[in-house]
């Protein structure tokens, strides 16, 4: 063997260990900031899968919005392995649920695990690009087969009926009579919960009063919401069958949502969620297919504007962040438009800009200047709660404080209070607390982002902490727990209606077996996927429309991503499967909508 063959050896054979050392490396960092068990089957498997992804691996210039996401993802990660959650979720103190300090570690860990998601989601795009290259997409728009859409709607209600018939007349739910109180003129109309959603409760319950069945009347409540989303998820999977997705999917995704409780459940919950999140869904499949036929579809169906509008209405009066939700729709549109103005790809964008800007107009007036007349706002707090819990852990920990922050802090809680009323992972303990002053709020509220920014200009890292584990359930995807979390119905206080005032309602099962405990065969709690992993899922969905240059399918994921931010920015509560619903509703769309950016090329 000559000397170059030996340096050549030599060359490959420190490559070999150079990657090996490295794979270690990684899988170690990898296994603890992932939170992942520390035995040794996961260690071997994770040197596995690191050495085969850095074998031959090299970064290249079209990864680079591989990285950036990865680093993102990475610090999500990290900021999820340092929270210490000792405590309950709910009325957990600052002693119980907090976040450890961050150090040097973090920094090399943020390196390696940014490498690590790069080098990964690139193997895993690239494999799944060759796996969908012979799935073929029609481009037909919404549906073609309105009988396949009711026979699937049908048998997903058919499929909830046991909940029904067995928790008669659905869940009820603190929130629930807080809104029946005010359908019955018991308690002050006012929109915490929408006034539009409360008018239509109203209407059910009439149904009740006029027979002198108020039970009843939370029946039909009930039955319309089932059958509403029914035909929301029907629409989903004919809108799938239409892209010429198989028949069998179809039969499957029919008997996932009829079957798996968690859907069932929400079906009969008397919330403002799933009619909300139904509508999301369906306004999601409206803008993928103005995407989808690059705004063909405004000229080929005169009603395409009529039905995207009307969705858009019930979105923003069935929960209050439908608002800004639309709201952000509508920069999105207006971003496209602007991306699209020289290539002109996408047609029909001003008449959907225009149309979607003068729905969320009318409706700004109706909830702004209207309601404010009408003494119909609620409480500002509502709408303030992470600013509020952001401010509180600062005197909380005895953070850094000008004398005027110390006065408007004073005036909402005393002082010595904020230690044992601050709950990290909850803002309503807080805001409900006996010594909590709404007056001093509502009287000055003016200075409140005034004492809000200068706490945040003294102490930014408790800030980010705090918003950290107020809402570390909706992405931080390390916090395994969250995955066989069953208490989404629990979590409404099922207890309120046997407890407290029940306004004549009577809830009871409409069928009893011998020997036979129903409940115990349809038991409330089912644990879905976490909400981070579908979260960052979509985050995956936006880096592929960017990478491709598919600046349409924008609009298509635009209604999730207004969803996640209003979840990010101004969630009551760490975690609440209901909260993020249109996201459990919409994974087949998702999935749909991933198969068709990796077959697709470069626009």
């Amino acid at each position: 063997m000559s000397i170059k063959d030996k340096t050549v050896e030599r060359g490959v054979l420190i490559s070999k260990i150079a990657v090996i050392v490295f794979a270690m490396v990684c899988g170690r960092y990898f296994i603890e900031y992932m939170r992942l068990p520390k035995a040794g089957i996961v260690w071997a498997c994770a040197f596995i899968i690191m050495y085969y992804l850095f074998s031959g691996w090299r970064l290249e210039k079209q990864q680079i919005p591989y990285m950036i996401f990865s680093g993102i993802l990475s610090i999500a990660v990290i900021l999820g392995y340092h929270m210490e959650l000792h405590g309950s979720m709910y009325t957990g103190l600052m002693t119980e649920n907090y976040m450890t300090s961050l150090t040097v570690n973090d920094v090399i860990a943020f390196l390696l695990l940014t490498i690590t998601i790069t080098a990964l989601l690139e193997k895993i795009i690239t494999r799944f690009t060759r796996k969908v290259e012979s799935i073929e997409i029609k481009c037909t728009y919404g549906i073609s087969n309105k009988k396949a859409w009711l026979g699937a709607a049908l048998i997903i209600f058919i499929l909830w009926i046991p909940y029904l018939v067995i928790y008669y007349p659905g869940f009820i739910f603190g929130d629930s009579l807080g809104s029946i109180a005010q359908a019955l003129g018991v308690a002050k109309l006012y929109n915490h919960h929408p006034i539009f959603y409360t008018l239509f409760l109203k209407m059910c319950l009439s149904l009740g009063i006029f027979i002198k069945d108020i039970t009843f009347g939370c029946a039909v409540y009930t039955i319309v919401q089932m059958i509403y989303i029914a035909l929301c998820l029907g629409y989903q999977i004919c809108w799938i069958r239409n892209k010429g997705i198989g028949i069998k999917i179809c039969i499957i995704l029919t008997v996932f949502f009829g079957c798996i409780p968690f859907f069932a459940q929400n079906s009969i919950a008397m919330w403002k969620d799933p009619i909300f999140s139904s509508t999301l869904a369906v306004w999601s499949l409206v803008l993928a297919d103005f995407a989808l036929s690059k705004g063909k579809i405004i000229s080929d169906n005169r009603f395409f504007l009529v039905k995207s509008n009307l969705l858009l209405v019930v979105l923003c009066f069935s929960r209050n962040n439908g608002f800004y939700i639309g709201l952000f729709c509508e920069l999105v549109i207006i971003l496209i438009w602007i991306l699209n103005r020289r290539k002109k790809i996408i047609t029909g964008l001003k008449k959907l800009m225009v149309s979607t800007g003068c729905i969320l107009l009318i409706i700004s007036i109706v909830i702004g200047p209207v309601y404010t007349k009408l003494d119909l706002n609620g409480e500002p707090v509502e709408s303030l709660g992470i600013f509020l819990n952001q401010m509180a852990s600062v005197v909380a920990y005895d953070g850094d404080m000008t004398e005027e922050d110390r006065e408007y802090m004073n005036g909402l809680l005393p002082l010595e209070n904020y230690k044992d009323t601050y709950r990290p992972c909850v803002v309503d303990l807080l805001k409900w607390d006996q010594n909590f002053s709404q007056k001093y709020l509502n009287e000055h509220l003016n200075g409140f982002m005034k004492t809000y920014i200068s706490m945040f200009i003294r102490n930014p890292y408790t800030y980010i902490e705090a918003w950290a584990l107020n809402t570390y359930g909706y992405w931080a995807l390390n916090r395994w727990e969250l995955n066989t979390d069953a208490n989404n119905i629990y979590k409404g206080n099922l207890g309120d209606i046997e407890n407290g005032e029940n306004y004549g309602i009577v809830p009871h099962s409409l069928l009893e077996i011998q020997k036979v405990d129903l409940k115990s065969i349809f038991e409330i709690g089912d644990a879905p996927v976490a909400l981070a992993i579908l979260t960052w899922f979509v985050f995956l969905i936006v880096l592929l429309i960017i990478k491709k240059q598919k600046w349409g399918l924008g609009l298509a994921i635009a209604p999730t991503l207004g969803l996640a931010i209003t979840l990010f920015v101004a969630t009551p509560y760490a975690y609440w499967q209901r909260y993020g619903l249109a996201q459990y509703y919409l994974v087949p769309f998702y999935i749909f909508i991933v198969v068709y950016l990796l077959k697709e090329k470069k626009e």
